[in-house]
């Protein structure tokens, strides 16, 4: 609904065009602010918008984050300040439904357990849902009442805290809810067997439902291999396998195999590849990306001296607005939370960095042994940290595999996100 009808809340409105100007904007970055916000969650198809991942990417605080940094550099409207909040409180309204019990520093997706910050959550979205009014963008009417997702809405936050007292036997030991595993995925997939058993029934009687489940029952139950012998050959192979000497003619094949591979190329290892997961902004970019290569530089050495370093910057700045927005931070002495942000030389060398890979990659990326030539004209940029021991190679190595794989990443998500098969191909004909 939030694409189609503009929504109303206490006299403010809530509309997408906000977020296209946004995306339109994000998208021609070379390094983004909401990286997973792609076409299809900006004008998605008709089996696109039943997906709940790309409204939880939609509806996420990255979004937030990056529209309310947006919004400082005067590249989006004033009014859009009411959309930024309502994305935020839906992000927040997702973390709730779908809590779990690995730690992390979002505070409203830990397991629920009806306390303060969660329970006043679900009380203002309450409230929020109950005054929300839907409006239809071609004749300015009221169509809240044909609208089915704020009862839906309301009805899940009153479950969960019914829920929440049902489960909890003892008011005064602490109890809490994974609500990420409260799904009916499971029961649906059983059912969904049952109906196969009948010529794909949607709505099978209780005798074919009985005899559905006896037969499932029965043939998941007493199936076994047939060979009952079967793990004690494996295990003879094995200990054949293992008795058998080394032979060199097979390390020659892998080692030819090496040498006449199709990509000549030398790797550069740095020991994780985490980055594929990480969200990458554009506007306050690098002091957000650097605190990301500060915490994997501090997870090869640290000190006092590092911490200090990592933790350098004490005062809100305007190039530290996106990490502002997306730290998760409960402590008030702090602007942002667990994020590090180091010290200026840091964000002085890596925009140096940043200047000589844009300048050069396009020039050698059709080229072999690409990650070795950056590295080559990256050594000359010189660099200074308080600590001895800190790896300044692992800082450059893990900046080259970082940029390689976003360059990667991004061509292949702006090449799929062609609308037409004749502008696609003439996309692939432009990359040959």
């Amino acid at each position: 609904m939030f694409f189609k009808h503009l929504l109303k809340i206490n006299e403010d409105l809530v509309d997408k065009k906000h977020l296209d100007i946004f995306y339109n904007y994000d998208s021609k970055c070379n390094l983004r602010m909401a990286p997973k916000l792609t076409y299809l969650h900006i004008h998605p198809g008709p089996f696109d918008k039943m997906k709940v991942r790309l409204a939880a990417q939609v509806f996420s605080a990255t979004v937030a984050a990056g529209m309310s940094t947006a919004l400082n550099g005067n590249l989006l409207p004033i009014d859009c300040q009411k959309t930024i909040h309502f994305i935020n409180d839906m992000d927040k309204l997702f973390d709730i439904f779908n809590s779990r019990e690995t730690p992390n520093g979002k505070i409203f997706n830990r397991p629920f357990n009806n306390e303060s910050p969660q329970l006043d959550h679900l009380i203002k979205m309450t409230e929020m849902f109950k005054n929300l009014k839907v409006i239809n963008k071609k004749n300015d009417t009221d169509v809240t009442n044909r609208i089915n997702f704020i009862n839906g809405w309301l009805v899940s936050i009153s479950v969960l805290q019914m829920l929440w007292k049902s489960l909890n036997s003892d008011p005064n030991q602490p109890y809490a809810i994974s609500t990420g595993r409260v799904n009916q995925d499971g029961i649906e997939n059983l059912i969904g067997v049952f109906r196969q058993q009948h010529g794909n029934s949607t709505n099978p009687t209780p005798v074919q439902f009985i005899q559905s489940f006896k037969k499932i029952f029965c043939l998941q139950y007493f199936k076994h291999s047939p060979g009952a012998n079967c793990l004690e050959d494996f295990d003879q192979i094995l200990t054949h396998v293992s008795e058998q000497p080394s032979s060199n003619k097979i390390n020659q094949l892998f080692a030819a195999e090496e040498q006449n591979h199709l990509f000549n190329f030398k790797s550069i290892k740095i020991g994780t590849v985490d980055y594929r997961k990480l969200n990458i902004p554009e506007g306050n970019a690098y002091t957000y990306v650097c605190g990301y290569f500060m915490k994997k530089c501090l997870e090869k050495h640290v000190c006092q001296v590092c911490i200090e370093y990592a933790n350098h910057q004490k005062t809100l700045d305007q190039s530290f607005l996106l990490a502002f927005f997306k730290s998760y931070s409960a402590n008030d002495s702090t602007n942002f939370g667990k994020l590090f942000m180091p010290h200026d030389e840091f964000y002085n060398y890596v925009i140096k960095l940043e200047d000589i890979y844009v300048d050069n990659f396009s020039s050698i990326a059709i080229n072999d042994n690409i990650g070795s030539t950056m590295k080559d004209r990256l050594c000359n940029v010189r660099f200074s940290h308080p600590c001895e021991l800190f790896n300044k190679q692992f800082l450059m190595d893990l900046f080259i595999r970082f940029r390689i794989f976003t360059a990667i990443r991004f061509l292949n998500r702006s090449m799929m996100s062609e609308t037409k098969r004749k502008n696609r191909k003439l996309s692939i004909l432009k990359h040959l």
